[in-house]
């Protein structure tokens, strides 16, 4: 062996981390597999293996890298890496440095789901504030299912059992499988042009696969459109699917939607039987107090001594008028006295009386009474009233008291 074909380790690895940097099928690798010994480091650097059922192969996700993940990885997650494969030299090992890992097969389903869920719940649909009552004594309800189905059945049977006065309308379609979803909405679609008080949409259960039409975006949306409540039977008991969320009611089997959409006839019975027993104890009550209060109207003075009632009113009418007749008789007395007065006053101021004392009334030519003598002209004739005549005479002098 020649010197110079003899390498140092630390030679020999940096030889082989060449030989693997250099190959383009290793410094851009997608790999498929499950994480095992899975280690996040105060450092934020993950370390794992990636296994098969035959091999495994050593990984590191540097920090840098592993904040952009949208899931939190761990033993047993079944992933789809991107890296290249490259030499550490200080021990000569080769490994995947991963740049990206997401979840394979169902963990990428879920996280494509959370993410919807979460686009959703941000756009409001998912809000209690627009959760509506369910009406419990409805006139019609509508079923979206399965044609045939066992939840169709279980549905109708139990809703009839509760409540035997609703009428039920059925908008079959396919519930599971690529169709689903557009077949569901279509059904709902035309579930809204009828005169429903409720919709039920579900189906018998099943596995996550079967389940998955219920998470389809457009069908949440179509139900929160919905002009009347929703209860979701997709007939699972512990996971839930957007449509869950989006529904006014939730229900894990069809008899518990039939429960939430009506109200039992064995409660409604019961509730007359409860009314009708109170409505009997209040006319009984009733009736008892009118009998008391027509005993003690019966003993009253009034019906003992019917006359008794207007007796007393006649004698007070008796006595207003005698004081109204003694009233009016004092008030004439005192009128006839004042109008007696007055008399005797106008007749003092009768000009006939005062002309029978001995005064004379004296009128000019004119016709106007003479009260001075400046209302006559010497040589004017005048008129001379006295107590039984006239006298009519001509001035022939005047003199005027100074």
């Amino acid at each position: 062996m020649k010197v110079k074909d003899v390498f140092s380790v630390s030679e020999l690895n940096h030889y082989i981390k060449g030989v693997f940097d250099t190959d383009n099928k290793l410094r851009h690798v997608k790999l498929e597999g499950e994480l095992l010994d899975f280690k996040r480091y105060p450092s934020g650097h993950l370390y794992f293996n990636v296994i098969d059922e035959k091999s495994s192969i050593s990984a590191v996700m540097f920090e840098s890298n592993a904040t952009k993940l949208e899931f939190k990885p761990k033993d047993g997650d079944k992933v789809i890496i991107e890296g290249s494969v490259s030499v550490y030299e200080k021990t000569g090992r080769y490994q995947i440095y991963v740049y990206d890992m997401v979840p394979s097969g169902e963990g990428a389903r879920l996280i494509a789901l959370m993410k919807l869920k979460a686009k959703l719940e941000k756009e409001g649909l998912f809000d209690p504030a627009h959760k509506r009552p369910i009406n419990l004594y409805p006139k019609a309800i509508g079923l979206v299912t399965a044609k045939g189905s066992a939840a169709a059945s279980d549905l109708i049977t139990n809703i009839f059992r509760r409540y035997p006065l609703v009428t039920i309308y059925t908008f079959y379609s396919a519930v599971q499988g690529a169709s689903a979803p557009k077949e569901l909405v279509v059904a709902l679609n035309k579930a809204y042009k009828y005169p429903l008080d409720t919709i039920i949409v579900g189906r018998g259960g099943g596995s996550n696969e079967d389940l998955n039409a219920f998470n389809d975006e457009e069908l949440v949306r179509t139900i929160y459109r919905s002009p009347v409540p929703v209860i979701a039977a997709v007939g699972h008991e512990i996971d839930f699917t957007l449509v869950d969320f989006v529904a006014d009611k939730r229900a894990s089997t069809p008899t518990g939607a039939s429960e939430l959409a009506t109200v039992d006839k064995r409660e409604i019975f019961e509730s007359l039987d409860n009314y009708r027993y109170m409505m009997h104890e209040t006319l009984t009550n009733r009736i008892r107090l009118i009998k008391e209060r027509l005993a003690y109207i019966k003993n009253r003075p009034f019906f003992l001594n019917p006359s008794s009632i207007y007796q007393d009113e006649l004698n007070e009418i008796k006595l207003l008028k005698e004081s109204l007749y003694s009233q009016m008789k004092l008030l004439l007395s005192r009128k006839t006295s004042d109008l007696s007065a007055r008399k005797e006053r106008l007749l003092a101021l009768n000009p006939n009386k005062v002309l029978k004392r001995g005064f004379a009334m004296i009128k000019a030519k004119n016709g106007k009474i003479v009260k001075n003598v400046n209302d006559i002209n010497v040589n004017e004739e005048i008129e001379t009233t006295l107590s039984d005549g006239k006298v009519y005479a001509n001035v022939t002098r005047k003199e005027k008291h100074v």
